[in-house]
């Protein structure tokens, strides 16, 4: 994602819906507690746990995107935790809650960063710790391959496109907003034990 210009306009592109899900999920086994929402982007699911009585970090490694979850957080009255970390990076303490919402583990280049990213949240969690993430299908990659779209945004022109790489399971979404343009890959794995 073009980090430095869309994030301002990031919020326009995400599901409420998932947030409420993850709420709800969560809102099962704690009430309260610390959380950490790794890759947290602006922060709408950090901003709902801080809401209701969670102790909540955020977490990304966008500068800009941080940016927006502090200014997200200020207008919601949440004060929210919010540092640079990368996934693949140890975490500091362990936490109640640990959630990374919006495909974030599809970013990781292969097999290997996915364990190390795991073994860092196990490393972070105890004895009545949650972890809930979620991922993309295969089936959503073959969906989503050849996607198209050109999106108005203010003053400003966003296009977007996917298509399937020669790398198995693998998209590429390359993003042009003005005369800025950025790539980024999602990878995904067929479900299998490690």
């Amino acid at each position: 994602m073009i980090y430095e210009k869309f994030a301002l306009y990031y919020d326009q592109f995400l599901d409420d819906k998932l947030y409420d899900v993850y709420y709800r999920l969560i809102s099962k086994y704690h009430k309260e507690g610390t959380a950490i929402d790794l890759g947290t982007g602006t922060a709408p699911l950090a901003i709902k746990l801080a809401k209701n009585n969670f102790h909540v970090t955020g977490t990304d490694t966008s500068e800009h995107m941080l940016e927006q979850a502090y200014n997200n957080a200020v207008l919601a009255d949440v004060h929210i935790n919010l540092f640079i970390h990368d996934i693949l990076s140890p975490l500091p303490q362990d936490y109640d809650v640990i959630t990374m919402a919006s495909d974030v583990i599809n970013y990781l280049e292969d097999e290997n960063e996915m364990i190390q990213a795991f073994k860092n949240i196990k490393n972070a969690m105890n004895k009545n710790s949650i972890f809930v993430f979620d991922f993309l299908r295969i089936s959503y990659l073959n969906k989503i391959d050849n996607y198209k779209e050109d999106i108005l945004l203010e003053d400003e022109l966003l296009e977007w496109s996917v298509v399937k790489t020669n790398l198995e399971n693998q998209i590429k979404h390359t993003l042009k907003f003005g005369k800025i343009k950025e790539v980024h890959y999602q990878k995904t794995y067929t479900i299998k034990k490690f």
